[in-house]
């Protein structure tokens, strides 16, 4: 019995303990590397065998990068790229084109040599590779867990597609062990390229032209990628690749680079330069030596890249912009077609020129016109009164410009102070020349005009020319010809010398006579009326010298010692200043009387230019002018010469010197140099009629 007892207790403790050891010290880990999802509607499972982690880490750092790859049917693929792997959301911002070519890479924004050495300023990004294109995550979240070294990342987050379609994608992916395959950070692989233009083409090509952008970094999504030609806005490309971009260079533009921003990024490429277009030309005919003026677009401001060609025959350029070229008609030039070119590149053609075989006109020699008293004077031509458009009996210079303007019986010219080149602005068909009385003669063109600071010309027509017309006043545009009537009133200033000041404030100013003498201002539409003086007497207005933007001297009387003045500075005038004693240095020799031939302003200096009467050669034998300047407008005038005008010519059997001497217009300027140009006139009976040609014209003096 004893032997019994023992035996069960000791089958008892066997029992007992076999079934404490049927629990394994080492538990089984059932995780499982694999991605369960949807994209675009469509389901995807990947097992462990299609995931594939790639850890990045330097020696001493506490965490990573983490990249992983899931291979996924058709050769299609999708990645995640975590900047920092550890636990937690994380936000996407787009960082790289929407879509790009399956094989090129996405945007890199930035160049620094750290990006460069591939660094971790690679930030974190879904890549779909299904081809033909790789699309980067716009928008979305993912959480990451870790536990111990397994991860799990959820995402859900949203693609565009080529069309700009919203597509979006969800779903978890396991990594066991993602710490496994560990790399150094110098072996992350970048999924971007710089956003660069390597190449235009064409580079030259008329508005309506396709141009290829090739480069690196652009999106295939065409609304990502911005253009600009210069300043000019063009927006989305036609077509766009991660490569290449197309678009048409519209007719608004101008020559410049093309400008491309992507996500923030931005890139430039080479000059793009437009073909010219040739739209007019101011003349049909030209002679040897002219000047001719072509308008249109696409042209340069620098000369030197552009030909100009009339037939086989290179042209001298004398000037040029973007819209307008001017150009000197060379000796050996023939008619034929002008040409506009960009150096290098095809050539433009426009109308046929026809080279006149007519001589220029030339007057005498000037040693046989002016002979010098004192001083160092030199003289020089600039037109005669014999030209097509002369006799002239007006002029004004454009200081800025550095151009003269000259009002002759045929027509209004311009000249360049550089070149001498002669130019028709308008001819007498123009409105600033219209006669209602049948007749275009010295009485009836226009009787002065004006070079105001924004590029128009303002002038006054003769009031015998339009006794019907409610007013006179004009305001020319140069270049566009077009003529505007100011207001509804006529001005004429008597017995005065006619006169037009226009300020920057837009005030016009008018010496005018109407029961007296006055001086008033206007604003731009002739209106509003204010007067700035009252019943001028004791000398009549005579000269204006313009002095800054919105001020003049406004001078009066017709002798010497007489002369005076009133400062006008915006709608205050001075009362008289008497110049008198300040010209005894620039009193005629010999002579009783001496005459102001005209005043003109440049630098803040004052130059004058005087005279006596003209008359004939037994009564007048020391016929002689002086000239000279005031320093800084103010104090004695100081004489820099004198010289006599010895030409003369013959009238009912009488020998006569030809004059420059103050008449109802403005005969006398100085460019910005401080040289002199003045009118000798042609010789006329009170009635208008020549009586021995068109003698004379405007010349320069140096000194």
């Amino acid at each position: 019995m004893k032997n019994l007892l023992y035996f069960l207790l000791a089958l008892l403790l066997i029992q007992t303990g076999c079934g404490e050891d049927t629990e394994d010290p080492n538990p089984i880990d059932s995780f499982v590397s694999g991605l369960e999802g949807e994209i675009s509607g469509q389901n995807i499972s990947v097992n462990s065998s299609g995931i594939q982690a790639l850890y990045f880490s330097d020696q001493g750092e506490t965490s990573g990068a983490l990249e992983i790859s899931a291979s996924l049917p058709n050769s299609e693929r999708l990645t995640f790229f975590l900047e920092n792997a550890q636990a937690g959301t994380l936000n996407l911002t787009q960082e790289f084109p929407a879509v790009m070519d399956l094989s090129s890479s996405g945007l890199r924004k930035t160049t620094t040599a750290e990006d460069q050495a591939l660094t971790n300023l690679i930030p974190s990004f879904v890549r779909y590779a299904k081809s033909p294109n790789t699309f980067f995550a716009i928008s979305g979240k993912m959480v990451i867990k870790i536990d111990g070294d397994n991860l799990t990342l959820e995402w859900d987050i949203s693609f565009k597609d080529a069309q700009g379609n919203t597509f979006t994608s969800k779903g978890t992916v396991k990594v066991k062990d993602y710490k496994s395959n560990q790399r150094p950070r110098s072996q992350i692989n970048p999924p971007a390229s710089n956003l660069s233009i390597t190449s235009i083409s064409p580079e030259y090509g008329p508005a309506g032209t396709e141009v290829t952008i090739k480069g690196t970094g652009f999106s295939t999504l065409k609304s990502e990628n911005t253009l600009n030609l210069g300043d000019l806005v063009l927006g989305e490309p036609t077509a766009a690749t991660a490569t290449e971009l197309k678009i048409t260079v519209p007719e608004n533009g101008n020559h410049g680079k093309f400008y491309l921003t992507v996500l923030g990024a931005n890139a430039e490429s080479n000059f793009f330069f437009y073909a010219p277009v040739l739209a007019s030309v101011d003349k049909s005919s030209a002679k040897v030596g002219e000047e001719v003026t072509i308008t249109g677009k696409h042209f340069d401001a620098d000369a030197s890249l552009l030909e100009i060609k009339v037939g086989t025959k290179v042209m001298e350029i004398l000037s040029s912009s973007l819209t307008q070229i001017t150009f000197k008609i060379p000796e050996g030039t023939e008619t034929g077609k002008i040409s506009v070119a960009r150096k290098g590149k095809p050539a433009v053609e426009g109308p046929e020129l026809t080279i006149s075989t007519d001589p220029i006109a030339e007057g005498p020699a000037v040693g046989d016109i002016f002979e010098t008293v004192s001083g160092n004077l030199t003289f020089e031509e600039v037109i005669v009164n014999s030209h097509e458009y002369g006799p002239f009996w007006t002029l004004e210079i454009d200081k800025e410009k550095n151009v003269l303007y000259a009002v002759g019986e045929k027509g209004l010219v311009s000249i360049n102070l550089e070149t001498n080149s002669i130019t028709k602005v308008v001819d007498t068909s123009s409105e600033i020349y219209r006669s209602e009385i049948g007749i275009i003669n010295a009485a009836t063109i226009p009787q002065t005009i004006f070079a105001a600071a924004d590029g128009n010309l303002y002038g006054i027509k003769s009031v015998f020319s339009v006794p019907l017309s409610p007013n006179n006043v004009f305001r020319l545009n140069p270049e566009s010809k077009a003529v505007t009537m100011l207001g509804n009133a006529k001005f004429n200033n008597g017995a005065g010398v006619n006169g037009i000041f226009v300020g920057t404030n837009k005030s016009i100013y008018i010496p005018e006579f109407a029961s007296g003498y006055h001086l008033a201002a206007y604003d731009e539409n002739l209106s509003n009326r204010k007067a700035l003086i009252e019943g001028m007497t004791g000398g009549l207005a005579t000269f204006i010298i313009p002095m800054g933007e919105n001020s003049f001297r406004l001078v009066r009387d017709n002798t010497l010692n007489s002369l005076k003045y009133h400062e006008i500075n915006g709608t205050e005038a001075s009362g008289e200043i008497a110049m008198g004693s300040t010209l005894s240095a620039m009193k005629v020799s010999a002579q009783t009387l001496t005459q102001p031939v005209g005043l003109d302003q440049t630098g803040g200096d004052i130059y004058g230019l005087f005279g006596s009467g003209s008359g004939n050669v037994a009564n007048y034998p020391q016929f002689e002018y002086t000239l000279g300047y005031q320093p800084g407008g103010t104090g004695n005038f100081q004489k820099k010469g004198g010289f006599r005008i010895k030409q003369t010519f013959e009238y009912q059997g009488t020998t006569y010197y030809v004059s420059s001497r103050k008449t109802f217009n403005k005969i006398m300027g100085v460019d910005k140099e401080g040289s002199i140009y003045f009118l000798i006139s042609t010789p006329m009976t009170s009635q208008g009629v020549q009586v021995a040609g068109p003698l004379g014209g405007i010349y320069k003096v140096s000194f």
